[in-house]
């Protein structure tokens, strides 16, 4: 009798399901919050004046390296790698859910963006959607590509590696939001719901590749894929990191006293 040969672990349907939903119940509740039909302002002032203490201090060079990890030119990248890693690996239908998935997150953020219309914590020369604060793009994004990797991670390595890397993942995602909060660039339920919005992608993401779940060989590439990530990152840091630190440094020098409160309530 044949083994079935093994296959890369997934969640149920029915745990997915309900996990689903929490996430779009929260990100609801925040959303509706933003647009003004229930005060979440007091909370997001509450929040924001507790990091105010410790903007400008010894965490901000910390800080603008994390936020760098976070910026939609280097997840492109990012996503553009560990899709290209499935299709060397011959992981086709993985890249045909991963693809879609990365790509439609800039789409329905902006979209949500244009529709709240919440002002940013602190005057930022952005121009466009990108004036707006609902919900942290950096964080829906890096949540949503480096929650992808992490899962990836997870199962392709082994021991101290596994649980190294994956954590590793983690604990970035986590940063970048704080990040957002520290250099003042979006409020803390910008941040709530950028992590909500990821969620729910990361889990219609883990829907689609269970219906045809792939033996484990299909995530060899992603070792090359972490290792490309890795080294493209310096490059782009030395590249992007005179600028960011000018933008946030006049971030500080005009700050005003904005409120979530100030955005009207969505037709």
């Amino acid at each position: 009798m044949r083994r079935r040969p093994r296959t890369v672990p997934t969640f149920g349907a029915r745990q997915l399901g309900w996990t689903a939903g929490v996430a779009i119940i929260v990100f609801a509740i925040l959303a509706a919050g933003a647009a003004g039909f229930w005060p979440l302002a007091p909370i997001d002032r509450l929040v924001d004046s507790l990091v105010e203490g410790a903007r400008g201090g010894p965490l901000y060079d910390l800080m603008l390296v994390v936020t760098a990890l976070g910026d939609g030119l280097f997840l492109t990248l990012a996503a553009v790698v560990t899709v290209a890693s499935f299709l060397f690996t011959g992981a086709r239908w993985r890249a045909m859910c991963y693809a879609p998935c990365f790509g439609s997150m800039p789409v329905v953020v902006h979209t949500i963006k244009l529709w709240i219309a919440r002002a940013r914590p602190t005057d930022i020369p952005y121009t466009g959607v990108d004036l707006f604060s609902f919900p942290s793009s950096h964080v829906a994004h890096s949540a949503l590509i480096y929650g992808a990797i992490a899962g990836l991670t997870f199962v392709t390595f082994r021991g101290w590696m596994r649980w190294g890397l994956t954590g590793s993942f983690l604990l970035l995602i986590v940063m970048i939001g704080a990040s957002r909060m520290y250099l003042g660039a979006h409020w803390f339920s910008d941040v709530l719901a950028g992590y909500a919005l990821a969620f729910l992608f990361l889990v219609m993401l883990a829907i689609a590749v269970a219906k045809h779940p792939e033996p484990p060989k299909f995530s060899r590439g992603i070792p090359i894929a972490l290792f490309v990530i890795a080294a493209a990152f310096p490059i782009y840091l030395m590249l992007s990191l005179p600028d960011s630190e000018a933008l946030y440094r006049a971030i500080e020098l005009h700050q005003r006293p904005g409120t979530p409160a100030e955005s009207p309530p969505s037709p």
